[in-house]
């Protein structure tokens, strides 16, 4: 100002109350996606320790354990990226090795997904960006993988965040976008190794929407015309005066090293071993002092360079896991993967995987392909200008719906594949469900009460059709049953948690073995103890047993700090039930024809549970003496 006093902050004498009435009548989608975003945390909190842990759940949460009580730990592709290992690990710290704890990081970062539309904004109108949060928060695939531990969701949600922080660099032309992007992409990659995947993804839907600028170029002649054009764009840009043309080389030169030691730095902290790395994660325990750690290279800067080869040579992302299923079987339409539960083979071809991927997103998210076919539509064919963001991820999409079913390493790996599908197309269903959002918009300016009631109607019934399938997929016994198409057969069809509370009772009074597994016929496929568990192997405990079949019984062991032993032959058992301290708890399997259940018929009580969706009964036998342990 001319008389040399500041301008006056007009807020300056509101009070708080005011200050928020204010900031919402002048921001008001911001609001409403915050209220959004708000909704879906908190439908993703309710319950979310509930549900007992799925197979995949168990064992990652198992490695996480292991590396929280020991230190050990070393990337591996088997249980996927290392974001969520180390933001659990330190949760674990702080409330403990639990389910619900192991599954808060997805929950609050699926909780957030909805934010991410406000980075689309210069691209969606004020409708479209707020129905695309909706769509994000309560879109029944991603509720219920959002409150599941696996990391397929961390990974749409990084990628997704990461590409419209791209897009708003691109609007803004600010550099600390690019630094978010990179920061979410390593994210991405250290979360899942189908990251690189949509990195592909975007290159093909940026060809195709490339192709269609070529081939109608709008307001330009040729193609050759628009290239010319936009350099001349950049030219201008380099020679507008404020800076030489050695400046502006410096200027971004300078932001794409610092961007580049971002990515190194922060892919070396996700992958690089802690403590013993590798060899302080097997069994029996072997030299661990060879390896070389992260906080070993930071005490001794030196090493920091061979840490650095080391980290990156050690991670080979798309070979290590999905390319090896998406190579010459995928183009012969037969993928052999490993065995989803036990030793069996499991091969099942790609239009049988595509087939049941289809099938499922209708089944679930149908209102969003629907919606996302009329925006497509609308902005391809009826659009005055058509939007490159909207075909772009409509292509993305696409894309992904057809091929991660070449991707998938067990048959119904579809299930949680679905998100990737998902999450771009959510773009162009905000635009199908922003036509009704406008009509009815209209409709309530002109006090045309006709359309109101018409546009209420399909709004309605859409709102109604996505909460309540989302509300049956994610909440009570439909989460864990086999009839619903989000849940993968790893799931356990009964719900655990008496037997197992009873064993987390028992565990910090009793002196000696907590919990005693038999399995008699070992010599099958499905059963629960080793025949020699000296032989080298992960430090996968109880060693004795088979964790590909009795997890997820082996996360709560660990989890509980349970004392565990195994027997093969049933004198071992009755000796163990029939001393003067009998073991508290025994777990066998259901269909275990040498188990003597006379022996437990007087002093034990049994419950019997299914340890993934059907034809995998244990029974635990809790012995009366421990019977209702906690009360």
């Amino acid at each position: 100002m001319s008389d040399g006093f500041a301008a006056a902050d007009p807020a300056a004498g509101m009070g708080l109350g005011e200050r928020i009435r204010t900031y919402v009548r002048t921001h008001p989608v911001v609001v409403a996606v915050l209220a959004v975003a708000a909704i879906g945390l908190l439908a993703r909190f309710f319950q979310l320790g509930w549900r007992v842990a799925h197979w995949d759940e168990a064992r990652v949460a198992y490695w996480i354990d292991h590396a929280f009580e020991t230190g050990h730990f070393a990337y591996n592709s088997h249980t996927h990226g290392p974001f969520i290992q180390h933001a659990d690990r330190y949760l674990f710290a702080l409330f403990g090795a639990n389910d619900f704890t192991a599954r808060l990081p997805v929950a609050v970062i699926g909780g957030l997904l909805p934010l991410a539309s406000l980075l689309y904004r210069e691209h969606l109108d004020d409708v479209e960006t707020v129905a695309l949060a909706a769509l994000l928060a309560a879109n029944p695939v991603l509720l219920y993988y959002s409150r599941f531990m696996r990391s397929d969701l961390l990974v749409a949600t990084f990628m997704f965040t990461a590409f419209g922080l791209l897009v708003r660099f691109y609007d803004t032309r600010k550099p600390r976008y690019v630094y978010g992007a990179t920061a979410l992409l390593v994210f991405g990659i250290a979360s899942k190794e189908n990251a690189p995947l949509y990195l592909l993804t975007w290159l093909g839907a940026g060809a195709l929407c490339l192709d269609a600028a070529f081939y109608r170029p709008r307001a330009y002649r040729s193609a050759g015309g628009l290239v010319r054009s936009k350099l001349a764009g950049i030219r201008d840009q380099v020679h507008d005066g404020s800076r030489s043309l050695l400046g502006w080389l410096l200027y971004y030169g300078g932001h794409g090293l610092a961007v580049a030691a971002l990515f190194i730095a922060l892919f070396v902290f996700m992958f690089a071993p802690r403590g013993g790395g590798m060899a302080g994660m097997l069994y029996p325990p072997s030299d661990a002092s060879a390896t070389l750690g992260l906080w070993e290279a930071v005490t001794a800067p030196w090493k920091l360079p061979e840490l650095v080869a080391d980290t990156f040579a050690y991670v080979v992302y798309p070979e290590a896991e999905y390319f090896q299923f998406g190579g010459l079987d995928g183009v012969v339409l037969d993928l052999p993967g490993p065995p989803e539960v036990s030793g069996t083979s499991n091969t099942v071809p790609y239009l049988e995987r595509l087939g049941s991927m289809t099938e499922g997103l209708f089944a679930k998210s149908f209102p969003l392909l629907i919606l996302g076919a009329i925006g497509f539509l609308r902005e391809r064919y009826a659009a005055a200008k058509s939007r490159t963001l909207v075909l772009f991820m409509t292509y993305a999409g696409v894309a992904s719906w057809l091929g991660y079913p070449l991707t998938f390493s067990i048959g119904s790996g579809w299930k949680w594949g679905m998100t990737h599908t998902i999450v771009p197309l959510a773009i162009p269903a905000a635009v199908g469900l922003g036509v009704f959002g406008r009509w009815a918009i209209d409709a309530i300016r002109q006090d045309d009460r006709i359309e109101v009631g018409f546009s209420a109607v399909v709004i309605g019934f859409i709102a109604v059709l996505v909460v309540s399938t989302a509300v049956a997929g994610a909440y009570g016994a439909t989460a864990r049953s086999e009839d619903n198409p989000l849940v993968q057969y790893g799931q356990p069809g009964d719900d655990l948690r008496p037997a197992l509370e009873q064993i987390q009772h028992i565990s910090p009074v009793h002196d000696g073995t907590d919990v005693l597994i038999y399995d008699g016929s070992i010599d099958d496929g499905g059963s629960f103890v080793k025949e020699n568990a000296s032989t080298a192997h992960k430090d996968f405990r109880p060693v004795c047993t088979v964790w590909g079949n009795t997890l997820p019984i082996n996360w709560y062991l660990a989890a509980y700090d349970t004392e565990t032993a195994c027997a093969a032959n049933e004198s071992t058992l009755r000796d163990s039930i029939d001393s003067e301290e009998p073991v508290p708890v025994v777990v066998v399997r259901e269909n275990d024809n040498t188990v003597p259940e006379s022996a437990f018929e007087a002093e034990y009580y049994a419950l019997t549970y299914e340890l993934r969706t059907s034809g995998s009964e244990a029974t635990f036998y809790i012995h009366e003496d421990w019977w209702n342990a906690g009360q």
